[in-house]
């Protein structure tokens, strides 16, 4: 666990008359920092992406009912040019982030820019309903004691989170994410939002459900929803691509927390950083405001959360040049990686070494759009970096055998079962042929030649096999073994994607009308009488 302490002067608040409206943000007194303004435009554009952030704190635990872990305030970072809110979901999931343009406030006083966190409650982030463009709004963040005083808020209060280390880490790595390349698609928020009402009126009770992108070369992008094969069509999404590329991601349902955005988002730029990869949507509102969306690539990673998950970011191995990185990002406040490079004297890719370490130890952020760092800290005190990325042999000893091209798939085909069902959609029920995919993969990892592996359509292991004494003595009770781990890497990236279903044939009708026949046709008994 990570233990978090917040010293809070007073609830937040938020107050409205006719004429004016205060949303009031008590910081934590930990790290002090102060940003009073007016809205000075666009007030609706801030409202709904503050309410869109407080939905992701306060719904998505509906996404995963067996999620008890505890829940880290919202960050509030604020910067010469803009101010960033910020929350990851409790079960894991989802990320948040608000970017708004310092033109948008017109500050009051002294501005003390930094990270804090801030008392968000559930019944703040209803109140924000109240706010309107026709009152002069105000913001005020800040640890001091607020003015404004409702029934039973009480005075200066202390709240204590022990947040769990799986979930710092997934906060880290969906964060380290962003600084993947990827593909970028900017789409029309009424094509998505297309997409995200037919998932709304629809429910696929069986899998597969992922979001398939589908680029091909010379034709704008398209999005296909599994399993009805539903093609959403992203007009004027262009990609650039010479040979056809699927890139699949999963958390639609998630989806639903830019629905209230979309009909007022003037753009949504989707980052996909690849196969089960977290992926990125931001809507940009007017004014100069985004909400930033960020996936995980599904919901529970299970066994990826452990060994094997490649996104997992790795402490700083120079923790010199790692020091220089941060002094550079605070004098900067946002730089990128060229600028670090050329500022520390160093080749680029320890420049980028080095401020993935910083993510990975909660005190950089990376803005995606611009594609350049800024300096944040996730934590008053920075996090274990040795307690929370303990070593992990299996994986180091799987990179080094595929480095050294020492991993080979010698087989790995689909192995698939189909099943007819019958699926909702708007214009009314449809009977299709559902694909069940499995991968099955057999080659060889080092000096083990019988590896064997089968991986489910989400990536995750459901059989393995290896001759070597780690499988021998713990089979798949502690994770995959080293060779395990490298034939997956491999695996997955020769993977092909292939249609969730299909109309359904004359002959699998048919079989299935006689199947449902046969279940309804009584089984016969002997009368006790007929006993010889």
């Amino acid at each position: 666990m990570t233990a978090s302490s917040f010293l809070y002067a007073t609830p937040s608040v938020f107050e409205s008359t006719r004429e004016r409206a205060q949303l009031s943000l008590s910081a934590d007194a930990h790290r002090p920092v102060r940003f009073h303004a007016r809205v000075a435009r666009d007030v609706l554009s801030l409202r709904m992406a503050l309410q869109a952030l407080g939905g992701l704190i306060w719904q998505s635990d509906a996404w995963n009912e067996t999620w008890g872990g505890g829940l880290l305030d919202p960050l509030i970072t604020v910067h010469p040019d803009r101010v960033f809110f910020e929350a990851f979901s409790q079960d894991q999931s989802a990320y948040g982030l608000v970017t708004v343009d310092r033109g948008l406030f017109e500050p009051e006083g002294e501005v003390r820019c930094g990270t804090t966190n801030v008392d968000f409650t559930a019944w703040l982030w209803a109140a924000l309903a109240e706010m309107r463009s026709t009152r002069e709004t105000h913001l005020r963040i800040g640890p001091e004691g607020l003015d404004v005083r409702t029934t039973g808020a009480g005075g200066r209060f202390e709240q204590k989170v022990d947040v769990p280390e799986p979930w710092v880490r997934g906060l880290l790595q969906l964060q380290g994410g962003m600084a993947m390349p990827g593909t970028r698609l900017t789409a029309r928020p009424v094509d998505l939002l297309a997409a995200v009402r037919f998932l709304s009126h629809t429910k696929a009770k069986v899998s597969p459900r992922a979001l398939r992108y589908e680029l091909h070369p010379g034709e704008d992008a398209r999005l296909m929803l599994e399993p009805w094969e539903h093609p959403v069509p992203l007009k004027g999404a262009a990609h650039g691509y010479t040979a056809p590329r699927i890139i699949r991601a999963w958390g639609r349902r998630r989806l639903r927390l830019l629905e209230p955005l979309l009909p007022y988002a003037e753009r949504v730029d989707i980052y996909l950083k690849g196969r089960a990869l977290p992926h990125f949507y931001v809507a940009h509102l007017p004014g100069g405001v985004r909400f930033l969306l960020g996936l995980s690539g599904w919901t529970a990673n299970h066994w990826t959360n452990t060994a094997g998950m490649d996104l997992l970011l790795e402490p700083a191995r120079d923790s010199a040049l790692a020091e220089r990185v941060l002094g550079v990002l605070r004098e900067r406040v946002h730089a990128s990686t060229e600028d670090v490079a050329t500022a520390l004297g160093v080749d680029t890719a320890r420049a980028a070494g080095a401020l993935a370490a910083q993510c990975a130890a909660g005190r950089a952020i990376f803005d995606v759009e611009a594609r350049r760092w800024r300096h944040r800290e996730l934590f008053a005190t920075p996090v274990d970096l040795g307690r929370l990325y303990p070593p992990d042999a299996r994986r180091e000893e799987a990179e080094r055998l595929e480095a050294a091209g020492e991993v080979e798939v010698t087989s790995a085909a689909p192995r698939e079962k189909r099943s007819i069902r019958t699926l909702s959609t708007p214009e009314g029920p449809v009977t299709r042929e559902v694909v069940h995919r499995d991968w099955v993969v057999h080659g060889r990892a080092g000096p083990q030649s019988g590896v064997e592996l089968v991986m489910n359509d989400e990536d995750r292991l459901l059989f393995g096999r290896c001759g070597c004494e780690y499988f021998s003595e713990h089979l798949l009770n502690q994770g995959p073994c080293a060779h395990l781990l490298a034939l997956s890497r491999l695996a997955r990236a020769q993977r092909r994607e292939l249609r969730s279903s299909e109309p359904a044939s004359a002959d699998a009708l048919a079989a299935r009308a006689a199947e449902a026949d046969a279940r309804r046709r009584p089984t016969e008994t002997l009368d006790p009488g007929d006993d010889e």
